[in-house]
């Protein structure tokens, strides 16, 4: 392959089939084929795939209208079909040749029936499996390159915020839905794709998962923004939460818990702890504080080529902490028909076990006015 990168994972890749019995892994457009060779179209009803075989080099089937997609990719084989031909005609004289075996094969989890089903009645005597959970144990540990792209994302996501928030308060009178399509699009001027937002006001900032709509941003009340997109196939994830007008003295002391929450979360992120210290520190914090019933959900997730990937840092979660490692650490507290504070930050564990926070906006509690 022409990128060492995407080289050693293959490779990796190839001996972990191997030591599985799998003779083939069939990889369509997916996170798994991001991680692969790079591939980032989103499939449609036409078959494409990357081919990956212990002893053989790797090859993506695709139809001719994306050649030149596929060809920018590290992959050196392919083979195109036409409308009006079976591509799994294709396939199946293309891994005959490359003497390939069929026994068992590998597909990804998000493989659509559609494929898959087809794929079963061309090989009715293989064994089809699941092989995304194979792939999963290499994209918890970033390479130099996927760290570079993390922190280059996570950058830009840290502009695209301080651009709309610093408007001030022009967003008063403004909605929910107003702001998310300014910070959409501020994000795609950055260049950041697949954008998206939870942008919530006062008692939708209870509802962790809110989702934005028309109501309207008025002084006396937060503003809490959980976001972020992908950066050369990698995600961003963050969440700041404002308040317009001084806050009252209930909003000012949960902001702070939740803020020592997050410091507390991020100094257990460290090389050699495991991943349940860091939601234990940040839940001791909210717990002490008499919140601990009011902040429900895990401490963070792993982040990549997804925006949630595992293993996340929740109760329970015994993986180390170890170089290449990156989740979020997003401790929350949410007062329902009220308000909530979330604070969220990437961490990223470096080549040299350091921890990074990944974000640099400021987290103490900004007022606007």
């Amino acid at each position: 392959m022409k990128d060492s990168a995407f080289s050693v994972r293959i490779e990796k890749m190839k001996e972990i089939l191997k030591q599985e019995g799998i003779d083939c892994f069939l990889i369509t457009p997916s996170s798994d084929m991001k991680y692969l060779c790079g591939y980032s179209i989103k499939g449609d009803e036409r078959f494409l795939a990357l081919a990956v075989a212990p002893g053989h080099e790797p090859f993506i089937i695709a139809n001719i209208l994306y050649e030149l997609q596929v060809t920018e990719t590290p992959v050196e084989q392919f083979a195109y079909w036409f409308d009006g031909e079976n591509p799994f005609d294709l396939l199946k004289k293309e891994l005959a040749e490359r003497g390939i075996r069929t026994g068992t094969i590998g597909v990804d989890a998000a493989m659509p029936a559609l494929f898959s089903l087809q794929l079963s009645a061309l090989y009715p005597e293989a064994r089809l499996v699941n092989g995304s959970p194979l792939v999963q144990p290499l994209r918890i540990y970033k390479d130099r390159q996927e760290m570079d792209r993390m922190i280059a994302a996570t950058a830009k996501a840290d502009e695209a915020l301080r651009r709309c928030i610093g408007k001030g308060t022009y967003w008063v009178g403004k909605t929910e839905s107003d702001f998310l399509a300014e910070l959409a699009y501020e994000m795609t001027c950055l260049g950041i794709s697949d954008t998206g937002a939870c942008v919530a006001v006062g008692a939708n900032a209870a509802v962790p998962h809110h989702k934005t709509g028309d109501t309207v941003i008025e002084m006396g009340n937060c503003l809490l923004i959980d976001f972020g997109g992908s950066y050369q196939n990698y995600h961003t994830d963050m969440t700041r939460t404002y308040h317009f007008g001084e806050p009252d003295t209930e909003f000012a002391e949960v902001y702070q818990v939740v803020l020592e929450a997050n410091l507390a979360g991020e100094e257990a992120a460290k090389a050699g702890n495991e991943l349940q210290d860091v939601d234990a520190a940040a839940r001791r914090v909210i717990e002490q504080a008499g919140y601990g019933e009011y902040f429900i959900h895990r401490t963070g997730h792993g982040i990549g080529i997804d925006c949630h990937e595992g293993p996340s840092a929740g109760a329970g979660e015994k993986t180390k902490i170890a170089p290449g490692m990156a989740f979020s650490c997003e401790p929350g507290i949410y007062l329902p028909g009220r308000f909530g504070v979330r604070i969220e930050d990437q961490v990223l564990i470096e080549e040299d076990g350091s921890t990074r926070v990944l974000h640099q906006l400021p987290k103490e509690l900004t007022v606007i006015k």
